[in-house]
């Protein structure tokens, strides 16, 4: 109960700050963009109150006191104006909003209700597809903010700083601590969020587009977005007299493991992954930077394309959800810095001469704020990161098309037919428009498509060119967001077209044939994702993390396998030696050199006692995984005559050995 209320408090909190500065925005999008104010503030003041006090209860009621620091401020600078009135417009709009948003709502609260380490009947704790791999990284993340101090270490590479962006794992921290279950925390975090990502693009849906029912459709062609390779399903093979038919693929893609029609690398090169399965819900970088994302869009878009200029209380607004974005996911930070240079350099250049100055004026508060607040991050955590490691930033052409960068695997514009589908077609078409010849200046749709394609096709040339990350599907973070500002204009191109077909009488089915070539592939990935369900941590393993949990210290360091399911760092939130290469690799980690050390302690420990005095060792701890990896050649009965056996789960099972204090001098 406590977790909620200091949330509510938070919520409120921002909701009273937008009032009090941006009265005369209309009051649904103010209100949406106060709850997000209030996420951020959740997110970053008890991070920042943990440098001095830990990540502690201290640091919470310290960041609460500084929200009524901002609330007052806010009061004392506020806009006086009358606040815009709720009137039908409104009404429509929130019906709208609605419909769009609480569907997908409800069934993102289902989702992250099942794969957020769900309690089974049985006692184990079971997820989903798109879980299985990602969601103990941010349980370990999550658990191990806890007391903790900063800046934050990575609890899964014992000696390094924790760059990888976790404020949407800290949030979550600070609802466990305020009293929710685990479980729940990230269930309630990532639905919550989840929604207000639903409600910031529907509302930029329905600024940027020119009819209600395009909103609609832009809204539902991103979050249920698939392409044609439901017709891999379809289509039924023969192999001499083995015949595979359509009712066998559609079986498959409900049982199977990733045999979905968005998310098949082989045999089909599918790489466009539907959000909501495979982004929203596992990974919850892009969740929380979509979270800050949204509102940015909607503070700095609009306005630009109906030629409003920025107030300075909405350019400091936009500033700090820019300039918050670093460590919450800095993909979309990036994608944000993109298009907003893009559309710069396209308000400056169309500016009438001598009024460029004056143009570029907003852009320069705008980014001073911004950069001000994501510099430290960036510098401190992010090229540090970066830097360290050799495979990060690299030439690499067509994305996830470019396997190994050795080549084209489809032919260029297939590749992204049959991944984005029809909606691809739409924005190319969109962009094809012209001014008409009788027409004297550029009529303001035409003007809003060019420059919102001069940012988003900057995002895609740079997502198109060089790599990120060690993994190249990585880069869809960036596309996505080129996507999301793409969509309005196609579909409005889309209606305009059905609109044009208003005599045809088959117009209706050419609809119905539309709507099937772009929502077949992502109904069937929901689908599967729905009734997907793996066991990730056995009874003995929430036995094991429950006993380090009460009877071991806060941050203490446990010598493990680099097993990815594993309850000593992700359920108890420990520190370990060395993690799975699923997690630290792609973050830019070389474990070699740790693992082989780890593997020569496990197969000699007598020989090897030293690790455990350079590395300050603990505990160690030895389950299944230890002695079925070959990697290990562990010997038990070697930790047993050296180290006290202090907790053993049933049958042996789980095992953890106390070093003594005597090892580690």
């Amino acid at each position: 109960m406590l977790s909620i209320v200091y949330l509510m408090l938070f919520l409120s909190g921002g909701a009273v700050i937008a009032r009090l500065l941006l009265p005369r925005l209309k009051p649904v999008l103010r209100v949406y963009l106060g709850l997000s104010l209030g996420v951020l503030l959740l997110m970053w003041l008890p991070v920042l109150w943990a440098y001095a006090v830990r990540f502690s209860y201290a640091a919470h009621w310290l960041a609460l006191g500084t929200l009524a620091l901002l609330v007052g401020a806010a009061w004392l600078w506020r806009d006086r104006r009358s606040p815009a009135p709720f009137d039908e417009a409104e009404k429509r709009t929130l019906r709208l909003l609605l419909i769009c948003v609480v569907p997908l709502t409800v069934l993102s609260g289902y989702l992250q209700y099942t794969h957020s380490i769900r309690l089974a009947a049985d006692g184990t704790y079971h997820v989903g597809q798109s879980t299985y791999g990602d969601l103990s990284l941010h349980l370990a993340v999550c658990t191990s903010i806890v007391n903790a101090s900063f800046p934050l270490e990575n609890s899964l590479m014992l000696g390094a700083t924790m760059a990888y962006p976790y404020l949407s794992d800290s949030i979550a921290t600070s609802m466990l601590m305020l009293g929710m279950p685990l479980n729940t925390a990230m269930a309630f975090t990532g639905t919550m969020m989840m929604a207000l990502v639903y409600a910031g693009y529907g509302l930029l849906a329905m600024q940027l587009c020119r009819r209600r029912g395009a909103a609609a459709l832009a809204f539902f062609l991103l979050f249920l977005n698939g392409g044609l390779g439901f017709f891999y399903t379809l289509d039924a093979t023969v192999n001499g007299y083995e015949v595979t038919s359509m009712w066998d693929n559609l079986a498959n893609v409900m049982q199977g493991y990733y045999q979905t029609p968005t998310n098949q690398p082989d045999p089909h090169n599918l790489r466009w992954v539907n959000i909501i399965c495979d982004m929203l819900v596992p990974q919850r970088g892009i969740l929380g930077g979509w979270t800050l994302l949204m509102p940015a869009l909607n503070l700095l878009v609009p306005p630009l394309c109906r030629r409003e200029k920025h107030g300075a209380r909405e350019l400091i607004l936009l500033g700090l959800f820019a300039g918050g974005l670093p460590l919450a996911h800095t993909h979309s930070y990036l994608a944000l810095a993109l298009f907003s240079a893009g559309a710069c350099a396209y308000c400056v250049s169309t500016a009438p001469r001598g009024s460029r100055r004056e143009a570029f004026r907003p852009w320069l508060l705008y980014g001073t704020v911004a950069a001000a607040l994501s510099l430290p991050q960036l510098i401190a955590f992010t090229f540090v990161q970066a830097t360290g490691s050799d495979h990060f930033l690299s030439v690499w052409f067509n994305w996830a098309n470019n396997r190994g960068n050795r080549g084209l695997v489809d032919n260029y514009l297939w590749f992204y037919l049959k991944n984005v589908g029809a909606p691809y077609v739409l924005i190319l078409l969109a962009l094809c428009r012209r001014k008409p010849k009788d027409a004297p200046a550029v009529p303001d749709d035409l003007r809003q498509i060019r420059l919102i394609a001069c940012g988003a096709f900057l995002i895609y040339a740079v997502a198109e060119v060089f790599k990120f990350q060690p993994n190249e599907y990585d880069n869809n973070k960036l596309f996505y967001v080129w996507f999301l500002l793409c969509l309005p204009m196609a579909a409005d191109y889309a209606m305009e077209a059905f609109r044009r077909l208003g005599g045809l009488p088959g117009r209706r089915v050419i609809a119905g044939l539309f709507l099937v070539c772009c929502f077949t592939s992502s109904t069937l990935t929901v689908a599967r994702e729905c009734v997907s369900d793996y066991q990730a941590y056995g009874a003995a393993d929430i036995e094991t993390a429950e006993f380090v949990l009460e009877n071991t210290p806060e941050h203490s360091i446990f010598l493990t396998g680099n097993q990815h399911l594993n309850p000593v760092s992700s359920l108890a939130g420990r520190t370990i030696l060395c993690s799975s290469d699923l997690y630290l690799y792609y973050h830019g980690f070389n474990t070699t050199e740790r693992q082989a050390e780890i593997a020569a302690f496990y197969a000699n420990p007598a020989a090897n006692l030293d690790l455990l005095r350079e590395y300050q060792v603990e505990y160690i701890y030895v389950s299944p995984y230890e002695r079925a990896n070959a990697q290990y050649a562990l010997n038990e009965a070697a930790l047993e005559a050296l180290f006290p056996v202090i907790y053993e789960s049933a049958g042996g099972q789980n095992r953890i050995f106390e070093v003594p204090e005597a090892y580690r001098q």
